[in-house]
């Protein structure tokens, strides 16, 4: 919508400038007084409204507007207005036509120029005719070279038609310097601002496009969100638990995406695939000359993520050796680098990550009790894929997506009718991370064709390895049941009773499938009905 200025400055009376100010010609100070507003001012707001306030005090004026003029584009850009209600930011472009285009050539060399209210220059006229002006006066305007193809100026205007006369031109004149300082001072600030402000929009986004997503998170993670943003905003430490695969490090990037420390590092790492021999140097860093090959300074990691968050994925696979180590740095908040004198105070967030029972290594002696105590202070358990099999769907879909994408296939997918049947039908022994290799098995063997999944409901083990696994991973008849009503919720899409629901699909009574949904803990998330 286009920016009128008569709609924006309509109360302003002809009868405001009937007296006008006090007109003589002692402005010598003038130009010094009008420099040190501009300069002095803490932001361009201020800037231009001083620039207006000092100007008003020697001219009529109606109201003062910025604008920049590109001579290869011939585009004028009116960038603010100001009045004495105060600054308005535009960015109201106004293509000229090869008119408009000309007389604007011949503008640009003129540093000052008049016009009288009746004028029938093209620019004026475009202009007018752009912003719709009801009310039109004289103006004066000082232009000046902002770099090789771009022209800024500043340009008052009155109402009262008699405003403008050879005193005021030459009193203008005289102000060029100081004026076309003003200009080539604001306009610069203007366009870092704008950087500034794209950058930050940019940063915005792909801070959002670093966020994981979390599939699920309305349907079966909607409970671990739910933690996640309770405890997203603390600075307290995090235990996420569960089978390998599950997503813990998306998990732990939720966390620091959703806390006060999302614009600071964060540091993911494996503790199993980091050796003994160089835990120490790797988590706290090292001196230089600290041992043979330390042939630089090593800052480690605690110290790359300082007001941001630490990842610790498998923490159980730390030596005891390395646990005291990070014990007395959950305590203090300090670390020494290795062969390093001094203590280094940090501000770090800690999230860990285990599949296994460190309860039990606890109690066999292969984890410290009182580092267990600091990094269990608030657990979140990540349910295994096959306990959620309603985000099945989702999940496949997204990483048939991203795997298409990544392996550049010269074809669509789709998926067989059956095949959601087959997904939701199968184990999921290693959870995400197993259906993600799935997807991408079957896109490369399908070739174009609808991809379905009959292997998964094959044996897909020796007779003796089946025999072996049963033994190991024999589901108890609870299990069966339980996992057995969430996937008919899943196949109902959430909906207990009536045609088509998990009760009819069971052959069970609603209230009977209400009772051992009870008993079983099992809750229908919302979003799924």
């Amino acid at each position: 919508m286009v920016y009128s200025y008569y709609s924006v400055y309509q109360t302003v009376l002809f009868d405001d400038f009937a007296q006008g100010p006090i007109m003589d010609n002692s402005f010598r100070h003038l130009p010094e007084q009008l420099t040190h507003q501009i300069i002095t001012s803490p932001d361009l707001e201020q800037s231009l409204f001083k620039t207006y306030t000092v100007l008003k005090k020697w001219f009529h004026v109606a109201y003062m507007h910025l604008h920049i003029y590109d001579q290869f584009a011939g585009i004028l850009t009116f960038k603010a207005v100001v009045t004495d209600e105060g600054v308005l930011f535009l960015d109201e472009r106004l293509r000229l036509s090869s008119q408009g285009r000309k007389s604007a050539e011949t503008m640009v060399e003129t540093p000052v120029k008049f016009w009288k209210a009746s004028t029938k220059d093209p620019v004026v006229v475009e202009v007018r005719k752009y912003f719709e002006y009801e009310r039109v006066g004289p103006s004066l305007r000082v232009m000046t070279r902002i770099d090789d193809h771009r022209y800024g100026g500043i340009g008052i205007e009155s109402f009262y038609q008699d405003a403008y006369g050879p005193k005021e031109y030459e009193l203008m004149e005289n102000l060029f310097e100081v004026i076309s300082g003003a200009i080539r001072h604001i306009i610069p600030r203007m366009d870092i601002e704008r950087q500034n402000s794209k950058l930050t929009t940019e940063l915005e986004v792909l801070r959002k496009k670093l966020m994981p997503q979390i599939i699920g998170e309305h349907s079966g993670l909607k409970e671990v969100m739910s933690q996640v943003d309770q405890v997203a905003g603390l600075g307290s430490p995090v235990l996420l638990t569960g089978e390998t695969g599950v997503g813990k490090e998306v998990i732990a990037n939720a966390i620091h995406f959703r806390s006060a420390r999302k614009d600071s590092p964060l540091i993911c790492f494996n503790c199993g695939a980091i050796p003994d021999t160089l835990v120490e140097s790797e988590l706290f860093g090292h001196e230089k000359g600290a041992f043979t090959g330390a042939d630089k300074l090593k800052h480690g990691f605690f110290e790359q993520a300082n007001h941001g968050t630490v990842f610790m994925d498998e923490v159980g696979e730390l030596s005891l050796k390395a646990q005291v180590k990070l014990l007395r740095f959950l305590q203090t908040k300090e670390l020494r680098r290795v062969g390093g004198t001094h203590q280094l105070a940090l501000d770090v967030r800690i999230v860990t990550a285990t599949n296994r029972d460190l309860e039990a290594m606890v109690a066999k002696g292969t984890f410290r009790e009182d580092l267990w105590y600091r990094l269990n202070v608030y657990p979140i358990h990540i349910p295994p894929l096959r306990d959620r099999v309603q985000d099945i769907p989702d999940l496949a879909l997204v990483f048939a997506r991203i795997k298409s994408r990544e392996m550049n296939l010269p074809f669509d997918f789709s998926f067989a009718p059956e095949a959601m049947d087959q997904l939701q039908s199968y184990h999921w022994p290693g959870n995400v991370r197993e259906i993600q290799n799935v997807i991408e098995r079957a896109l490369i063997i399908g070739q174009g064709a609808p991809l379905c999944f009959p292997e998964l409901i094959e044996s897909k083990f020796s007779e003796n390895e089946n025999h072996v696994r049963r033994e190991q991973e024999f589901p108890t008849l609870d299990e069966l049941i339980s996992h057995h009503i969430r996937k008919s919720l899943a196949l109902a899409k959430g909906k207990v009773d009536g045609p088509g629901g998990a009760a009819e699909l069971l052959g069970l009574n609603p209230s009977t499938l209400r009772g051992k949904m009870r008993k079983y803990q099992i809750k229908v998330s919302r979003s799924a009905i």
